[in-house]
């Protein structure tokens, strides 16, 4: 006998009876104690996710007394239907209504999955091998974003150190940073914020801005009264990859300001940009020309001053075929393309490819695959395959671990990846196909664990006769 039809506290040797009373037919087997059997009130085809199943929804848990509960999503019923029908397991499927229709779905058959099949994204417009869209388009899923990994906000200021101003440009130098989650801010000495991570493989352009406060130098004027004398204040914002100043930067933003009194606001940002890991960016700042009369030279003042970091991204992400690689023939390891990675770590969601002959259901969940989903290649059952693991890296690389590898001459930009998802409804999905003519016809019936209590056995037929008299089935 199978080692899995017995408790595992069991002693002796369970194929034979044993001195003790421990061994096979002496004691009842653990799985002979399933406590509820099922009614369902209908059926369903499972495609196009699942093809040749039928899902059984079940509409009833009944007990050994009697008692019936009825699972609803996320209730502490579900519990129980999942804990009595399990994956792989056999069940007897009956119905009272005697039709000769329906007969292929009765009898005993194979649990496939307990829970509602949830799609998460599908290039499949048909059955063909090829049939399959070569774009797939993702939107933003959220109103917010969180960053995580990809968190470029950034904040620096200066409260106290005055700065000279000089003719030619040289850098703001800001004494304090105001580190992110990811410490992307490198501290150099020229205080030029470096990238980590190119943004642009993020889909994650940026924007700086920045406040400096500075004030024009005094001058003598007559009567020997002193005065701020108007000069004019050049401010940039520049990458590069140098540490300092160099005709080989490029400028984000450059304003001129004329400073006019004690305190000046100078306000200035940048386009959303991509850059390059290695990139520096930077405050830059130079005078005009010194108005007659002024001393030299301008100075900062003692006023915070402002560097920071804005991140954004597309609301939009299109992936272009090739979807997926794969290292070598036969490879249990899929890699997906960047694009796919990106709508992974965004969060984004599916639209449904718009010349889909195969009626998919619109798509609603996040494509966010996870341990435990299925994705099939091709119109092919004999090509599904369960995602043991998910693996991810801060370059937005989206890597499953497949549970078998991927049959040779497979079109792996042809597929679906969907999830049953237990929580989420109460239908039982056994392996056998719904009769194409029975659309729109009902039936209703039983479905009973192929291990039940023996109360439940007992009682079995008397419980169908109490609820069908009560007007309850």
């Amino acid at each position: 006998m199978s080692e899995n039809l017995y408790s595992a506290n069991i002693q002796g040797d369970f194929n034979d009876p044993t001195i003790d009373n421990s061994g096979y037919g002496s004691l009842s087997a653990a799985e002979k104690n399933q406590t509820y059997f099922a009614y369902f009130s209908s059926v369903g085809g499972t495609g196009p996710e699942i093809i040749d199943q039928t899902a059984y929804f079940i509409k009833y848990l009944i007990d050994a007394q009697g008692d019936v509960v009825a699972p609803q999503p996320n209730s502490i019923d579900i519990l129980d239907l999942l804990q009595n029908f399990e994956s792989g397991k056999l069940v007897n499927v009956t119905s009272l209504e005697g039709t000769s229709t329906f007969s292929s779905l009765l009898g005993t058959k194979t649990i496939t999955e307990v829970g509602k099949i949830e799609t998460i994204s599908v290039s499949q417009t048909g059955s063909g091998i090829k049939d399959h869209t070569s774009s797939l388009l993702f939107n933003n899923s959220q109103a917010s974003y969180n960053y995580g990994d990809y968190n470029y906000n950034f904040y620096a200021f200066n409260s106290s150190d005055n700065q000279t101003i000089f003719d030619s440009y040289n850098v703001v130098k800001f004494s304090v940073a105001s580190f992110n989650p990811n410490n992307r801010y490198t501290g150099s000495t020229a205080y030029n914020y470096t990238f980590e991570n190119n943004t642009a493989g993020n889909y994650n352009p940026v924007s700086f801005k920045a406040q400096i406060q500075c004030s024009p130098a005094q001058a003598q004027v007559g009567g020997g009264n002193y005065g701020y004398i108007p000069t004019d204040i050049y401010v940039r914002i520049v990458t590069s990859s140098a540490a300092t100043p160099t005709v080989f930067d490029y400028v984000l933003n450059e304003q001129i300001y004329n400073i006019t009194q004690q305190v000046n606001s100078l306000y200035i940002d940048t386009p959303f940009t991509n850059f390059s890991a290695g990139s520096r960016v930077r405050v830059e700042i130079k005078r005009g020309n010194i108005p007659y009369g002024a001393q030299s030279p301008y100075t900062f003042t003692d006023y915070i001053m402002y560097f920071s970091l804005t991140p954004s991204y597309t609301p939009t992400i299109e992936a272009v075929s090739p979807f997926f690689t794969t290292g070598s023939i036969n490879d249990i390891y899929i890699t997906a393309s960047t694009t796919l990675g990106n709508a992974y770590s965004f969060n984004m969601t599916q639209v449904n490819p718009t010349n889909n002959t195969l009626n998919f259901d619109t798509i609603v969940k996040p494509f966010h695959p996870q341990s435990g989903d299925y994705i099939r290649f091709e119109y092919n059952p004999l090509k599904t395959y369960k995602i043991y693991e998910v693996v991810t890296s801060g370059s937005n690389e989206l890597i499953f671990r497949l549970n078998t590898p991927v049959i040779d001459g497979t079109n792996i930009n042809n597929f679906v990846i969907y999830r049953v998802n237990p929580n989420a409804g109460n239908q039982i999905i056994l392996n056998v196909k719904k009769p194409t003519s029975t659309t729109g016809q009902p039936l209703t019936g039983f479905i009973k664990p192929q291990y039940m209590s023996k109360e439940l056995e007992d009682n079995f037929t008397t419980i169908i006769q109490k609820l069908a008299a009560e007007g309850i089935i």
